[in-house]
């Protein structure tokens, strides 16, 4: 196994820069909403699900790698990027890690169950948090193994769900608003973990994800196409994600059927992962198709991300 780089700049700019514009965003939102027009709220809830969405790429790096090293701004951003994307931090953080000890495979709290459509999953890992959170909820409380990250999780709860219903009482339209645009865009964020597992085998260290060499979502999501090289080395910084998959393509550590030209959120990758899960659901499933060497929403690239073929790639 290759050994990656470990430690991450002091302040990470680019992912910063990514947050501050959230921050911009949800302020222009709390001081000019009462005086906007039914269609500027409308466009201004459509940019807010972009920039969320975004800032979900954000919320991952700085939970692998903080995106700021200082204690004190360490701590606010965590708290900042859970409001940002609707998750209590701690509670997110631990449901996060219990997926890389599992892979996607027994024991993942937010695999599929058998049989389950793509949409069913990703709308039911919407609303069950909200809605039903009593499972979710017990999972994640006896995950944290100390009183204080006990009382990291309740304050974190309390900031975003505090959040939501002082908006709520404050200007019922901008809090059901936001909460409308939470749900679409962690139904978003849910489909990222079917697309980065499609075809994907738990068992086997040369396949617990698929990796995108897309340009475009690998420039502008931080490298996070660079799944595989992530499961198996989750503390390796983004920008150090592409050589280290290089080098487990070398190694033969990588399945080279799960090297894909397009993004996640490419409509091809959306179609094979809604074919995939259809499959399954028709049939009643209880796993991943039987054989992981042809689970490539596009083409597979031959050649290592870093290469020009792999450059070449499209979107």
């Amino acid at each position: 196994m290759p050994t990656p780089e470990t430690h991450g700049p002091r302040l990470d700019v680019p992912n910063l820069a990514v947050h501050a514009l959230w921050g911009a965003w949800f302020a222009a939102v709390l001081t000019n909403w009462a005086s906007w027009s039914a269609g500027v709220r409308l466009g201004a809830m459509g940019l807010g699900w972009a920039v969320m969405f975004w800032n979900y790429a954000v919320l991952h790096n700085h939970m692998h790698v903080p995106i700021a090293k200082p204690r004190l701004l360490k701590w606010l951003v965590s708290r900042t990027l859970g409001l940002a994307c609707g998750f209590a931090y701690r509670g997110y953080y631990s449901h996060h890690f219990n997926h890389h000890k599992y892979n996607d495979g027994p024991g993942d709290w937010g695999r599929p169950r058998p049989g389950e459509g793509a949409l069913h999953y990703c709308v039911r890992w919407a609303l069950t948090p909200w809605f039903w959170p009593w499972t979710v909820v017990g999972d994640v409380w006896k995950a944290c193994k100390t009183r204080g990250q006990k009382l990291e999780l309740m304050l974190d709860f309390a900031v975003v769900d505090g959040t939501l219903l002082a908006l709520l009482a404050w200007q019922p339209s901008l809090g059901a608003s936001l909460f409308a645009m939470l749900l679409v865009g962690q139904t978003c964020i849910h489909y990222l973990n079917l697309a980065a597992h499609v075809g994907s085998d738990s068992t086997d260290r040369k396949a617990l994800a698929v990796t995108s060499a897309s340009p475009f979502y690998n420039r502008y999501f931080f490298n996070a196409g660079y799944h595989l090289a992530h499961h198996l080395k989750p503390q390796t910084p983004w920008r150090a994600l592409p050589a280290l998959t290089e080098e487990l393509l070398r190694q033969g550590q990588h399945q080279p059927s799960l090297l894909a030209e397009p993004s996640p959120i490419h409509p091809s990758w959306i179609s094979r992962v809604s074919a995939v899960r259809k499959a399954l659901s028709a049939t009643g499933d209880t796993d991943k198709p039987s054989s992981p060497s042809s689970p490539d929403p596009g083409a597979s690239v031959s050649a290592a991300p870093g290469s020009r073929a792999a450059a070449a790639a499209q979107p």
